[in-house]
């Protein structure tokens, strides 16, 4: 509004006063004192340029309306915020929500299902499976008919920064479940519902400290004596070999990524990708696109040579639920998270004596991996060793009392 003005006496002083009247939210009479007039004319006339640019819109505006804009501006100046940032923010926020729509919507829960089918028809584990399931529902609370495109970042956000509060999580934790909610987007990304991978814009989590961890050679021995165990048990000879001493990564000899993508059995990893007669592997659809041909090392032709006789099913037949059957067998507690393959790649150092060669068969992925493995130190005699741990040594160690002692007290931990 445009002030009055008048002389007055201010503090027993000759001043022009503009008085603006009682404010309508502070409720308290606002004025403004000048020692002459020529600025408080300057001031009005300021006052009257401001009106004219924006006052006829502030003027139509409802009593109401100018409170409530008033009492918004107000939060926002408290909170250290302008409007412009908070209008950007808005149009942030309403423009990928318009990007994640979709012509089929789907819920929360329905794609959490549909990720749960996917695991489990790709064999993983039911243990892994379960848990991530429980843990993408936990999320779900509150939201589980909402559609998937319609679930904006400061949502996932709040909840892992919530979360790892509540369950003080580490950041080895944070990473791992930041995976499993990517996993889930990929998968609706597959299927149409979202246009681009929400949890792949959480912050990552950097600079964890990795246990440095690799099988030694009586453990190896072991593992594979329990894989020798039983007709049953004999049916992962091939995948498992083709970890500790093939480079694959586990979910490449599941053929994970083709099944999640849906493709035909036809691209599946299977027995027309092992060239036994050239001791060669080939690997079409792997985890980081860096596709190869591995070379296989004479102990791996014997493996794969047992296993393709034993008609090993290639992809594997519930390999994880047999691998936990081995690891009860022989009191093996923990599984290392590729570990097989983190075991073949230690000791192929070794033989290739070139850490180019080792990447070159185990995948672009490896290179960081083996800074850190390389400072294991393993002799090269160790190494070796990796190397003799074929189908002949593992059934004369079955013979031994070494062997029997390590079932008989497997057996007397799970009692």
């Amino acid at each position: 509004m445009i002030p009055t003005k008048s002389h007055v006496l201010n503090h027993g002083k000759p001043a022009v006063c503009l008085d603006f009247g009682i404010d309508s939210t502070t409720h308290k009479r606002r004025r403004l004192f000048f020692p002459d007039d020529k600025l408080a004319n300057a001031e009005l006339s300021a006052i009257r340029k401001r009106i004219r640019q924006g006052g006829e819109w502030w003027a139509s505006l409802k009593e109401e309306e100018r409170l409530s804009i008033a009492a918004v501006v107000r939060e926002m100046k408290s909170a250290g915020l302008v409007l412009s940032e908070v209008w950007a923010e808005f149009k942030r926020l309403r423009a990928e929500v318009k990007a994640q729509s979709t012509t089929t919507p789907c819920a929360y829960e329905d794609a959490v299902a549909e990720w749960n089918r996917r695991k489990l028809a790709a064999n993983t584990g039911e243990r892994y499976v379960d848990s991530s399931t429980a843990l993408l529902l936990k999320f779900g609370e509150g939201r589980l008919r909402k559609n998937m495109h319609e679930i904006i970042l400061d949502e996932l956000e709040g909840w892992f920064t919530k979360m790892t509060k509540e369950e003080e999580w580490g950041p080895s934790r944070i990473q791992t479940y930041q995976l499993v909610f990517s996993s889930l987007w990929s998968v609706c990304m597959d299927k149409g519902w979202v246009t681009f991978n929400l949890a792949d814009r959480l912050e990552p989590i950097k600079n964890i400290v990795v246990p440095v961890r690799i099988y030694d050679n009586a453990t190896t021995m072991n593992i594979m004596a329990g894989v020798m165990h039983s007709k049953l048990t004999q049916q992962i000879i091939a995948p498992v070999s083709l970890g500790f001493f093939g480079c694959m990564r586990p979910e490449e000899v599941t053929s994970e990524k083709a099944k999640a993508k849906g493709l035909p059995e036809s691209e599946y990893f299977g027995w027309r990708d092992i060239d036994l007669k050239h001791a060669l592997c080939k690997v079409r659809i792997t985890k980081t696109g860096d596709e190869r041909t591995i070379r296989l090392q004479p102990c791996a032709v014997e493996w794969l040579m047992l296993g393709k006789e034993l008609k090993n099913p290639l992809p594997p037949v519930n390999e994880r639920r047999l691998i936990d059957s081995v690891c009860d067998l022989i009191g093996l507690d923990e599984w290392i998270r590729d570990g097989l393959r983190k075991n073949c790649a230690t000791h192929l150092r070794q033989v290739y004596k070139k850490d180019f060669e080792v990447v070159s068969d185990c995948g672009n992925s490896i290179k960081v991996l083996l800074k850190h493995y390389a400072a294991l130190h393993i002799p090269e005699v160790v190494s070796l060793e990796h190397w003799k741990i074929t189908p002949d040594a593992v059934t004369k160690y079955m013979k031994t009392d070494a062997w029997k002692k390590v079932l008989e007290d497997a057996a007397a931990k799970a009692a």
